[in-house]
C-alpha cells in the first residue's frame, strides 16, 4: 500500500510516521521548505520566535503522551506551569478572569458577582454574543469575554452558533465563583492546559523535526492536482492506493473535481488570518497575556521566554511574539510608534521578526455544522482519501488532539487493510 500524505504539519507527520512504523510506503508532499505548518520555529537575533503562535504539548491521552516521548525523550523538554494573566485597565489580573473577580475593584467584584449569580436561567442562547451574557452574566462578558472574542474571531460574535463551547471552555460553578471571591484566590483552575511541555533547545520545531526524522518528505512541493484514474494521481505525476490530506478545504475545489453542492459548502466556511510579531522585552514568567481592550490591535502577547531560558541570546532579557487577527498589513519596524498595538507598559519598542497566516483559526458561524457535514459526509464515501487535521477537517484543536486524530485513523486504516 502506497499513501500521499498532503502537508507536513503535525497531524500529516504524525500519521506518516505511524504508517511507516507499521511498514507501508508513505510520501509526504509539504509547500514550504520547512515541515512542521503551523508547528514551525526560527531564531532571529538569536531570540526564538514560533511565528504562527507558541505551541506546546500537553495531553491527557497516556498513548499520545507515550509516542511523543518516545520520539523526543522527556529529559529534552521543559515543564511548566502555566502562568496566564489579563492586561486590564492598566494592571494584571489572574486567568481566568471569572475565577479571579477578587482582584478587581470592589464595586466591579460586586456587578460580576450579582450578574453571575443570576445568570445561566432561561433558555440557552443559540448565538455566542447572548450566549456568552447568558452563561458569564452580563458584567463578566461586557468586561472580558465579548470585548476579547470580538478581537479574537474579527466576526460578529451574534452570527456564532455555540456547539463549539461545549468542552472547549471550562465553566466554573457559582460555588467556585464565590469560593474564588471570599478566599481571594485567584488560583487557576479547570484550565486544560494548566501545565505544559516545550522543546528546551530549538522551539516546537525540535519536535516536529524529531517526528519527521526519516520520512520521505518532499517539500517545495505544492499541490497543484489530486485525480484518480484506478490509483490516486498526485501532481499528475506519482500514483498511489491512498491520499490522506491535512490541506485546508478551501485549498481542494482548484485541485480536484468536487461536485457543485460540496463546493458552495466549502465556500461557505470561514476563517480568519494572523500575524505576529516578535519583539524583546523584560524577562517575564507570564506565559501568556490576553488583553481584550479595543484600543490596541493586538489580542495577546505568548512570552516565548517563559516556554523555555534558551529563548534569548541576552542575559536578563526576554521575548514575546504579540497576535494580530486580520487581513495582511505591512509590518514595520517602527510599528510600535503606531501606539495603538499594545500599551506601552508591556515593552513593545520594536520589531525583531513577524510572519502572516492565511489560516489561523476556524469561525463558528451559524452556518458552519451544516457546511462542513455536507463536506465530510461526501468524502467519507471516497475510496481511499482521507481528511485529517485542523484544516482537512476543519476543526480547531491543540497538537495534542490532532495527534490524537492520527493514532484513531490509523486504527481505521489498519482495520481497513
Amino acid at each position: 500500500m502506497k499513501t500521499a500524505v498532503l502537508g507536513a504539519g503535525v497531524s500529516g507527520l504524525t500519521i506518516a510516521r505511524l504508517l511507516k512504523e507499521q511498514g507501508e510506503n508513505v510520501v509526504v508532499y509539504e509547500k514550504e521548505s520547512t515541515v512542521g505548518g503551523l508547528a514551525r520555529t526560527r531564531f532571529t537575533d538569536g531570540f526564538l520566535y514560533d511565528p504562527y503562535g507558541g505551541h506546546i504539548f500537553n495531553s491527557k491521552n497516556p498513548a499520545v503522551n507515550e509516542w511523543v516521548f518516545s520520539i523526543l525523550s522527556k529529559d529534552k523538554w521543559q515543564f511548566n506551569v502555566r502562568n496566564a494573566k489579563i492586561f486590564m485597565d492598566g494592571r494584571y489580573i489572574s486567568y481566568p478572569f471569572e475565577l479571579s473577580l477578587c482582584e478587581l475593584d470592589v464595586e466591579k467584584t460586586i456587578d460580576c458577582v450579582y450578574d453571575f449569580m443570576q445568570a445561566q436561567e432561561g433558555p440557552e442562547p443559540d448565538n455566542f454574543r447572548d450566549w456568552l451574557c447568558w452563561n458569564f452574566g452580563r458584567s463578566i462578558a461586557e468586561a472580558y469575554m465579548i470585548p476579547y472574542n470580538e478581537k479574537i474571531w474579527a466576526y460578529p460574535l451574534e452570527n456564532m452558533e455555540t456547539g463549539w463551547m461545549r468542552g472547549k471552555m471550562p465553566l466554573p460553578e457559582k460555588k467556585e465563583i464565590l469560593r474564588s471571591v471570599l478566599m481571594k484566590d485567584p488560583t487557576e483552575r479547570k484550565m486544560p492546559h494548566s501545565t505544559f511541555y516545550y522543546p528546551l533547545v530549538g522551539g516546537i520545531q525540535t519536535m516536529v523535526d524529531a517526528i519527521a526524522e526519516g520520512l520521505d518528505i518532499r517539500c517545495d512541493c505544492e499541490i497543484k492536482q489530486i485525480r484518480k484514474t484506478d490509483k490516486w494521481i498526485i501532481n499528475d505525476d506519482e500514483e498511489y492506493d491512498r491520499v490522506i490530506s491535512t490541506i485546508p478545504l478551501p485549498l481542494l475545489p482548484d485541485r480536484m473535481e468536487l461536485p457543485g453542492a460540496v463546493y458552495e459548502s466549502i465556500r461557505g466556511l470561514k476563517y480568519n488570518h494572523l500575524t505576529t510579531v516578535l519583539f524583546e522585552c523584560d524577562e517575564t514568567d507570564i506565559s501568556w497575556l490576553y488583553v481584550p481592550s479595543h484600543e490596541y490591535r493586538s489580542h495577546r502577547v505568548g512570552y516565548q521566554s517563559a516556554l523555555t531560558p534558551n529563548a534569548s541570546p541576552k542575559a536578563g532579557r526576554g521575548c514575546g511574539a504579540l497576535e494580530i487577527i486580520g487581513d495582511r498589513f505591512a509590518v514595520t519596524k517602527d510599528l510600535a510608534k503606531q501606539g495603538n498595538i499594545l500599551p506601552e507598559k508591556l515593552g513593545f519598542n520594536e520589531v525583531i521578526d513577524s510572519e502572516f497566516t492565511e489560516y489561523a483559526y476556524v469561525i463558528h458561524d451559524i452556518d458552519y455544522r451544516k457546511n462542513l457535514n455536507n463536506i465530510l459526509e461526501y468524502f467519507k464515501e471516497v475510496p481511499d482519501f482521507y481528511l485529517l487535521g485542523r484544516w482537512g477537517t476543519w476543526n480547531y484543536k491543540n497538537m495534542d488532539m490532532c495527534m490524537q486524530d492520527a493514532m484513531q485513523l490509523m486504527e481505521v486504516l489498519s482495520n481497513a487493510g
